[in-house]
């Protein structure tokens, strides 16, 4: 009885206390969240859009390129006789270009500017011939850009915040260097056969392009435009004799420009996430389009009794390139690489006809790139993570499409040999994505000079010349394994 009263006594003195510790375990459950409540929070940053400079900017800059001429030109005698005409390609060179304009960015994608630019070459395509059976020679020039400027506006659409596709339209005046030919008696004095003045001709301008800015002042280029120059009237003093020409104008330029301050608002970008670094060491497949211009020198006897020479800018094309080729980044701003390419291209056939009343005709397939390989490596220096300015070499063969001719009578096709020659370049490449980028690059190829080449009604036929290639192309970088 008194063990009983005993354990009673002690559970009622122990209640109390267990009452207090619960009380005690509750309150400190409840005031763990007040406390963490009061605690100070850490910062937490909200994603933002990164921000890039606006294209509305004042910019100056230059570039260097293509000039092509093409139409009819047309001499007759004045009071009648004998008339002369000129149809297709008339002439070619090489030319630079300076240009001032200013952008105005309107939207998040679109962006307006105007500009003005000028553009200059002295380079003119020449040809002789020599008659040794009739004891004379003859040279000649062909047509070509001599200096111009266009004037006119631009509206583009910005498929990245730093890279810019555009149309153009724009007035135009040329000044264009026509025809001439002297013929040259053995023994006597040089006797000018023709003699067209140089004239101004006005017209519109077309055309589209890419532009890239590296940085928020300095931007590449490239860019195609076609110019219609109409038609116009000289008149030849020493034949009395009106031309007629009606030309037309392809340019194909690439440049640089430096654009002054950021003028304007900071753009947002279209996206708030920023791409990784790339790496530019791997192995890359990729496919282009452009253009190459032939400049090639061709000499042989015709019909046994001509000896004929020919050199300067002679044809052109659209072309197409694949290539596969390893980088590797040597250095934190420097890649080294070897590549392999294979371009092919056409001319649609494009033919030059000279006609003389009476006497007969001269017409030629023009000048222009079957199909070549290159083989050559590229050092290049990153002007940023993504960015990357090169300059190559290789080894090139190169086989021209086969020239159909009629020379008064002298039909035939030309042979098809494949040149070889050392070819050096430079371009700039640009990652969009981890694994696919753009670039932009020229390629001049010196082609071996070719002997003893058959032709039918030719003989001691030999040729080369220099290829010049544009071309804009996309590549996929394979993932490391």
């Amino acid at each position: 009885m008194k063990k009983t009263e005993g354990r009673t006594a002690v559970r009622r003195a122990a209640a109390p206390l267990r009452t207090m510790q619960a009380g005690a375990l509750l309150a400190g459950m409840i005031a763990t969240p007040v406390a963490a409540a009061d605690l100070p929070r850490l910062p937490v940053k909200a994603p933002t859009a990164t921000p890039v400079a606006s294209w509305t900017q004042f910019y100056v800059g230059a570039g260097a390129g293509f000039d092509f001429l093409a139409g009819r030109s047309t001499a007759l005698l004045v009071g009648g006789g004998p008339g002369l005409t000129f149809d297709g390609l008339q002439g070619a060179d090489l030319g630079l270009s300076a240009f001032v304009g200013a952008d105005l960015q309107v939207s998040q994608k679109i962006v307006l500017g105007v500009f003005a630019d000028y553009d200059w070459s002295r380079q003119r395509t020449t040809l002789s011939a020599n008659w040794p059976l009739n004891a004379f020679s003859a040279s000649g020039t062909m047509p070509s850009l001599d200096h111009g400027w266009t004037v006119g506006g631009r509206a583009g659409f910005l498929v990245a915040p730093d890279i810019l596709l555009y149309g153009l339209a724009g007035y135009s005046e040329m000044k264009v260097n026509n025809w001439s030919m002297t013929i040259i008696p053995v023994g006597g004095p040089a006797l000018v056969f023709l003699d067209q003045p140089a004239q101004t001709l006005r017209g519109y301008t077309v055309g589209a392009g890419a532009e890239y800015r590296l940085t928020s002042n300095v931007s590449l280029r490239g860019e195609y435009r076609y110019v219609a120059l109409g038609s116009g009237t000289t008149v030849d003093p020493i034949n009395n004799a009106v031309w007629t020409n009606d030309f037309s104008q392809h340019l194909v330029r690439i440049g640089a420009a430096y654009r002054f301050g950021q003028f304007g608002t900071v753009a947002p970008a279209a996206t708030t996430t920023r791409m990784a670094t790339p790496s530019w060491t791997g192995f890359y497949i990729g496919a282009g389009i452009g253009g190459d211009a032939i400049a090639p020198h061709l000499s042989g006897t015709a019909a046994g009794q001509v000896d004929f020479n020919g050199s300067g800018l002679g044809g052109a094309d659209v072309g197409g390139t694949l290539m596969i080729g390893y980088d590797r980044q040597v250095a934190p701003q420097w890649v080294i690489g070897a590549f392999g390419l294979v371009d092919a291209a056409t001319n649609g056939g494009v033919r030059f006809t000279a006609t003389a009343t009476g006497t007969g005709s001269i017409s030629s397939d023009l000048a222009a790139v079957n199909w070549s390989w290159t083989a050559g490596g590229r050092v290049g220096y990153l002007v940023a993570p993504n960015t990357l300015v090169y300059a190559l070499g290789g080894y090139s063969g190169v086989t021209l499409r086969a020239i159909s001719y009629d020379l008064f009578g002298v039909t035939g096709t030309g042979p098809t040999p494949q040149y070889h020659g050392a070819t050096f370049g430079g371009g700039f490449e640009r990652y969009f994505t981890d694994t696919i980028s753009a670039r932009a690059e020229y390629r001049g190829t010196h082609l071996e000079t070719l002997t003893n080449l058959t032709a039918p009604g030719w003989t001691n036929v030999s040729a080369g010349g220099t290829v010049h290639t544009l071309r804009a192309m996309l590549s996929w970088r394979m993932p490391a394994p």
